[in-house]
Order: C-alpha cells, then sequence, then structure tokens
C-alpha cells in the first residue's frame, strides 16, 4: 500500500504542499481535506470583489478541486471537516465519517477573524473568506451607512471598497492614526489625511458595544445599516493546543523545514510560526507569499528533497484608492523592541522624472541600525512604483545590505517611471548623513 500525505486546509499553503509532494513523489497518496467549497482560494481579494472589480466567485481560486483530482491525482474533500485527529495512530476522522490513516500530516488550517465579545446580528460582518463573499456583498451593497471596525490593512481596504460603490462609510480605529501596527507616526499620518478626506474618520475610540444597527465607543454611539469587523486575525490552532508545541506569538512552532513537535507532522501558511530575518526572532506572518512558501517547503520536505524556509522580511502591501502603502522588515518600535539602535530618514520625492507628465507623490521611509549601519527596514508611500521598491528593499534586508551598500545598489531609470535619483537611493543617501 502506498504511503499517504493527509493536508489539513485547502488554502494557499495546503494546496502548495499537496502539489509540491506529488511532483516529487508520483507514488503518494495524497488527500485534503477542506471546509468550504473552495481550494487554492485568495482571501485578499474579497474587499475587490465586494468593490465589484469582478463578479465571477470563481476567480478566487487559482485552480479548480476538480483540477487537482484529475490533472495532479490529488484527493480534494471539499465541504468536510477534520473533526478528531489521532497523533499517536496516525488517524484523521471527518465529520462526515471518513477514517483516514497518514504517513505524514501538513496542519494547513489558516486564520480566524479576531471576534467582538457578545455579537450577533444579520447586519453585523467579518470578512474572512471568499467562499462568504458573494453573501456578503449582496447584503452590503444593500445598505447605504456602514462602519467598518479597525484600522489595519483589511478595515483599511473595506472602507476603500465600500465607498467605491456609493456607500457612507465610517472608520473607526482605536489606534492614534490610520495603520499603526505597520508604518510609524509620520507616514501614518501622510495615509491617515488622504483618508480622511473620503470617510468618516473616528481615531483613538475603543469599540464598548455593538448591536443591530448601531456601534458605540467611549465617545459616542453610531445608528448604522451595518457593521464591518476588521480586527485582526489569529491562527487557527484551537484542534492541536494540546498536541503540538505553540510557539510565542500563539501559532504552531515549527523548524525550518516546517516540522512540528511530532514527528511527521508538519505546519505551515497562517497557522504556523516563522522566524524574521531582521530581528531573528519568532514571528506571525499571515500573508499568501508566506504561506505559498511554507507550503512548498513542506512538500519538498516530505518529498524527500532536503529545503529549509529562512523566515520572512515582514513584506507586506496594501492600497487606499490611489494609494499605495507598504512595509517590509522593522519599523522603529520594533527595531527598538529587537535590541537595535534605529535611525531613519524620510524623503518626499516623485515618481517620475520633471519633465514627463502625471509625477505622483512618493514618501520613502529608510530604517537602520545606528551601531552596524544594517537596513532594518523600509515603509513606502506612493502613487505609483511602490512594490517594486518595496522589494529591493526586501531583498536587501535578506541579505543583511548595510546602508552604504543600499545607497550604491544599482536602480533603473526610465524617466516616464522613476527619477535619475531613485528615491530609495536617496533615502539611503540621508541616512549615510546620520
Amino acid at each position: 500500500m502506498p504511503e499517504s500525505l493527509v493536508v489539513l486546509g485547502g488554502g494557499a499553503a495546503g494546496m502548495s504542499a499537496a502539489s509540491r509532494a506529488r511532483r516529487l513523489r508520483p507514488d503518494l497518496r495524497i488527500t485534503v481535506i477542506e471546509a468550504t467549497k473552495m481550494v487554492s482560494h485568495a482571501p485578499c481579494g474579497i474587499p475587490y470583489f465586494i468593490e465589484g472589480l469582478f463578479n465571477d466567485e470563481n476567480l478566487f481560486m487559482t485552480y479548480t478541486p476538480s483540477f487537482f483530482e484529475s490533472e495532479r491525482k490529488i484527493e480534494v474533500l471539499t465541504n468536510t471537516r477534520a473533526n478528531e485527529v489521532d497523533l499517536d495512530a496516525r488517524v484523521v476522522k471527518t465529520d462526515s465519517g471518513k477514517t483516514l490513516e497518514y504517513d505524514w500530516l501538513v496542519v494547513t488550517l489558516g486564520a480566524l477573524p479576531k471576534t467582538f465579545p457578545r455579537v450577533e446580528g444579520k447586519r453585523i460582518f467579518y470578512v474572512h473568506h471568499p467562499a462568504h463573499a458573494v453573501e456578503i456583498r449582496e447584503q452590503l451593497w444593500s445598505m447605504n451607512k456602514i462602519a467598518v471596525v479597525g484600522g489595519g490593512i483589511l478595515g483599511v481596504e473595506m472602507a476603500e471598497a465600500l465607498d467605491s460603490v456609493g456607500k457612507r462609510v465610517i472608520l473607526i480605529h482605536r489606534g492614534p492614526y490610520i495603520l499603526n501596527k505597520m508604518l510609524d507616526h509620520d507616514l501614518g499620518d501622510v495615509m491617515t489625511k488622504l483618508i480622511q478626506g473620503k470617510v468618516e474618520l473616528h481615531l483613538n475610540e475603543s469599540t464598548e458595544e455593538i448591536g443591530e444597527g448601531y456601534i458605540k465607543t467611549d465617545k459616542g454611539k453610531y445608528q448604522v445599516d451595518g457593521i464591518v469587523l476588521a480586527l485582526g486575525v489569529v491562527p487557527n490552532v484551537g484542534m492541536f493546543k494540546d498536541k503540538l508545541q505553540i510557539g510565542v506569538t500563539g501559532a504552531i512552532k515549527t523548524n525550518r523545514r516546517m516540522e512540528t513537535s511530532m514527528k511527521g507532522v508538519y505546519a505551515a501558511g497562517d497557522v504556523a510560526e516563522s522566524i524574521h530575518v531582521v530581528s531573528g526572532k519568532e514571528v506571525w506572518m499571515p500573508f499568501a507569499p508566506v504561506a505559498n512558501k511554507m507550503g512548498f517547503v513542506a512538500g519538498s520536505n516530505i518529498g524527500g528533497k532536503e529545503t529549509e524556509f529562512p523566515g520572512t522580511a515582514g513584506n507586506m502591501i496594501t492600497k487606499f484608492h490611489d494609494m499605495f502603502i507598504g512595509k517590509v522588515g522593522l519599523n522603529e518600535s520594533e527595531a527598538r523592541d529587537a535590541g537595535f539602535r534605529p535611525v531613519s530618514a524620510t524623503i518626499r520625492s516623485k515618481t517620475r522624472a520633471r519633465y514627463y507628465p502625471g509625477a505622483k507623490d512618493i514618501y520613502v521611509k529608510l530604517i537602520a541600525d545606528e551601531n552596524s549601519k544594517r537596513i532594518l527596514g523600509g515603509q513606502i508611500v506612493g502613487g505609483e512604483e511602490v512594490l517594486g521598491r518595496l522589494d529591493a528593499i526586501s531583498v536587501a534586508l535578506m541579505k543583511g545590505f548595510t546602508v552604504e551598500e543600499m545607497f550604491f545598489a544599482e536602480m533603473g531609470y526610465l524617466p516616464a517611471i522613476s527619477q535619475v535619483w531613485d528615491p530609495l537611493t536617496v533615502a539611503a543617501r540621508q541616512l549615510l548623513k546620520a
């Protein structure tokens, strides 16, 4: 009888692990258990679906369950949950009554939305899984005044989506500025001023009570038609809290091969902990590119090809209408917490040569360690060409660049999309003076 792999969760990490293992082990019997009707799905697309940028929910899936079954010979059990896992006996039991024995298990159960206590109602929404996107959009589109609670990435994206379809949006955030866990105050202020011009923004307000048609904070009460709760996410580790070692972040602890504390059991994606390449400390980064690579590593090792996940630089990006907002590495407070002595330079520039029409503002912040001069992180807010520069900083962090090396890194120049002194180079030059 061939050896078997069972994957719990059919998202990015799960299907990457299954696909990689299949490529390396054509003889392996592989089964994926997914609680919804979708696999290889893209939760990041939900705000854009709600904005009406596309209408076919199948576009949330990179590949369908039938593709994996016919083309990759991976059995996919959709609308199925694992309700019991015996790690000693190496057995998974599903809610459909099926019992699966395994030689390898990969846990890719993802994350769950943080919830507000004692909240129920037909007009209160958690935006988390694309399998529910159609129903949520239908209800939100029927409303006029909608509160979004939470000023993180999802809150900002939902505020943009709802504003774009003509809703009156109230964005309530307990932080002092938008995206305060991502950005330092200087670039956070830039984004906050931009958002204030589009939605009704309430900062430094803590939500105390939520009911059908209203939300009460420590500063006021707001009557609304609906409420979107974007409070963040937590790793979905409930089934394994007493079975596998949980890390300091609350996610499952793994080594660089994505192995857990139990032999033959791997974890990947939003359910798994990682290491930050700059600080060397345990971090939890629930983002799709990280999840896909973790899954690739787990599948590679199961397939017999020794592979290690090097860690994450924490590369994250979002947008609000015409502005893109990105961060990679450590912000200043994270750098101090990690034991560095951060120094920074923030510059404002343009995205194109002065004579080329259509130039947009771009703000670049670079952070370095005062002692070693090593680049620790960067933040960028701009109207275009943000992601490429963010990725350049990410590579610099992965390779341990100093400020001088960042300055001399050769940036391409084309008047239509850059200046001869690239904003990244300018920011590094400012740091050289520090």
